[in-house]
């Protein structure tokens, strides 16, 4: 795609076949009669995506939603016939009812919901005062949009079709360079530390990001159904490498601070972090790493003070990295060829369970409610002015609400699309009374209309631009109300677009009152999640589920890291490192699961532990950073109580609280206890 520097061949490329959907679109209508032909026109441009398989999905979801919102049309008109007050409130109900539910699907599927709400509001609405059309504008609703979706369906896979896997292919190259550069920095030490939080942040996003694309890749025909499964696994593998990236990264650091990183470690962290560079995934090279690397724990669990939990630890880790290394590079050269070609592949495949994903019920509720609360305002204002064109402000309002329901704040983007809209409403203008009336044929129609939206089209295939496309794509054509005849009614354009606007700014309004949270307070509830998360792995009787926990605060750093970005360097939300956080829940979780092998006073010291892990989550001291020095004195007192006992129960233990301490406070000095953990060896 198309970026700062402007755009590209293909993003024209783009434009123009979503124009040429659009007039063939139009073209159809208007051969067959359709009572709104720009309903088609203005489909085209909504689902417009430069990518084929994109567009698909998008046309799929829409179409079932659209039939959706036709069916309860049909449903609730008839029925609430006699009750226009009871009518509205019940379509404003089930838009908010819509907003919810898609908010509590994380992919592309959601946009069905959205479609099932507002498809009701704009067809069932003006129907108020008209339920006896109930039916027939439920079907040409859905014949007009099915119009748009076929033609652009059709056109974006017969001309020129883009498909997804090599944007796919590219991304993830991009991602594995930066991760592989991350890595060998943390495995070398040349990176410092903040930079490397920020680093880990963003590829975190990146990653949860790129999830949509597997949907994305399911609808593309030249795409194996392979490559959705082998999107799924690497995208879960890929994040599961940023812990791993963090813990080694602290692990070098602490060995290098005690003055314990010898020459012997360091040939190892080189040769890992050559074999990272090379970027092959060759079985041959990993044998031997792997053979380095267990030498490298060997040493460790001969020397069971603390520089020696440190090592045997960081070659636990760095075997880790290896295996997950792998795994991403077979499934990526998979990806490529798109086709299930290698054992690893397969088997990662296999192992790969569904994503565990944070869904935030409470602002999902309250954007529902938000847009229950537009709607029913608007309503009110047009049922007491009885202005005609009233209808217009509860339908965009709601439709604002809807299409900007999972922002953190959606007040200035409805506030930048309210200037994008006058400027749309001021072309418009130029166009029905200064243009159109010259025009005498639908060819000169066709060119008059793409002189502005082919050079409009080619911003929606630019993200930082996609805004400004999208409103004067979809909007002109709404605006011109494009049907079979022109209309030279000056008063119905103002008015329509009047109310337009007071659309726009009664959704900014209940939005600002109601549901704008920020990214800094978005943040801050993102982070008590994930803390709520570990105190609960804490305080549980029985051993949580390691690798659900591990999924779900992975995915709540990949939703926090953009609202990091966007946060104020005084802000203290940036001293967080959900990493940590999630390297120090996974440890609690392993301890629990070895603490049921430790009976009398170790199991006992770790039960305590455990308690005041979770009070330190649970509580504010996870914000402060307040009461972590005696968090790691207990810590330490715990490492000497099951240090002092053998058998490999102890042995395990020991290793994971010294995991523990690392994550907690990786900058601590090394326990004052030698004595009591060399006192042991492993069994």
């Amino acid at each position: 795609m198309g970026g700062q520097a402007g755009p590209s061949a293909a993003d024209i490329v783009f434009s123009v076949k979503t124009f040429v959907a659009a007039m063939l679109a139009y073209w159809i209508a208007l051969r067959f009669d359709l009572s709104r032909p720009f309903w088609a026109v203005g489909t085209v441009y909504i689902i417009a995506h430069p990518l084929a398989g994109a567009i698909t999905s998008k046309a799929v979801y829409r179409l079932l939603g659209t039939v959706i919102g036709g069916v309860m049309t049909v449903i609730l008109v008839p029925n609430l016939v006699n009750a226009p007050e009871l009518l509205s409130f019940a379509i404003a109900a089930w838009v908010g009812l819509c907003v919810f539910v898609s908010l509590l699907d994380r992919t592309p599927r959601s946009y069905v919901f959205l479609l099932g709400g507002y498809t009701v509001l704009l067809a069932g609405l003006p129907l108020v005062t008209a339920p006896e059309n109930a039916f027939d504008t439920a079907v040409s609703r859905v014949e007009e949009i099915g119009l748009g979706i076929i033609c652009a369906a059709l056109v974006s896979r017969v001309v020129f079709p883009r498909h997804a896997g090599p944007v796919l292919t590219a991304r993830v190259d991009g991602w594995l360079g930066n991760a592989a550069r991350l890595a060998r920095d943390a495995l070398l030490g040349e990176r410092q530390a903040g930079d490397a939080v920020r680093e880990r942040r963003r590829l975190a996003a990146d990653a949860v990001d790129m999830r949509a694309f597997a949907t994305h890749v399911g609808y593309d025909t030249a795409g194996s159904p392979a490559m959705a499964d082998l999107l799924r696994a690497l995208q879960q593998r890929m994040i599961l490498l940023l812990p791993l990236v963090s813990a080694i990264e602290d692990h070098v650091a602490g060995l290098r601070r005690d003055g314990a990183l010898d020459a012997a470690t360091l040939a190892v962290l080189r040769e890992a972090a050559d074999w990272l560079a090379a970027g092959e995934a060759s079985e041959a090279a990993a044998e031997r790493l792997q053979g380095s690397i267990d030498r490298l724990e060997a040493a460790g669990a001969a020397h069971p003070a603390w520089a020696g939990l440190l090592l045997a630890n960081l070659a636990r880790r760095l075997r880790d990295l290896v295996a997950l290394w792998q795994d991403c590079r077979a499934l990526r050269a998979d990806l490529a060829s798109g086709a299930m070609r290698s054992p690893r592949a397969r088997r990662a495949v296999a192992a790969t369970g569904r994503p565990d994903l944070h869904l935030d019920v409470g602002m999902a509720a309250l954007s529902g409610f938000a847009t229950t609360l537009a709607v029913l305002i608007g309503c009110v204002l047009w049922i007491a002015t009885g202005w005609a064109d009233g209808v217009t402000v509860p339908q965009i309002a709601g439709v604002f609400c809807c299409l900007l329901a999972g922002m953190d704040d959606p007040v200035p983007a409805m506030r930048k699309f309210m200037v994008f809209v006058l400027l749309a409403a001021a072309v418009s203008f130029v166009y029905q009374f200064a243009v159109f009336p010259m025009v005498d044929s639908f060819l000169p129609l066709a060119a008059s209309l793409g002189v502005l939206l082919i050079p409009a089209g080619v911003l929606l295939a630019i993200p930082a631009r996609y805004l400004v496309g999208m409103s004067i794509c979809v909007n002109v054509p709404f605006m011109l109300t494009l049907q079979s005849r022109l209309t030279l009614d000056a008063a119905a354009f103002l008015n329509g677009n009047i109310a337009l606007v007071l659309a726009i700014m009664l959704a900014m309004l209940t939005a600002s009152l109601v549901r704008s949270v920020g990214a800094a307070a978005s943040a801050r509830r993102l982070l008590h999640v994930g803390w709520a998360r570990i105190a609960e792995a804490a305080s549980r009787r029985r051993p949580p589920d390691h690798a659900r926990l591990q999924q779900r605060l992975l995915d709540t750093l990949g939703l926090l890291a953009p609202r990091l970005a966007a946060a104020t360097r005084e802000s203290d939300l940036l001293a967080s490192d959900l990493l940590r956080d999630l390297r120090a829940g996974l440890n609690i979780t392993t301890l629990q699961r070895e603490r049921r092998q430790l009976p009398g006073p170790p199991g006992a010291r770790i039960d305590a532990l455990l308690a005041q892990l979770a009070d330190h989550y649970r509580g504010a001291r996870a914000v402060t950073g307040a009461g972590l020095a005696e968090l790691v004195e207990a810590v330490d007192a715990c490492l000497a109580a099951v240090a002092a006992h053998a058998g490999r129960p102890a042995r395990e233990a020991v290793l994971t609280l010294a995991g523990l301490r690392q994550a907690l406070d990786p900058a601590a000095p090394a326990p004052r206890y030698r004595e009591a953990l060399a006192g042991r060896q492993a069994a």
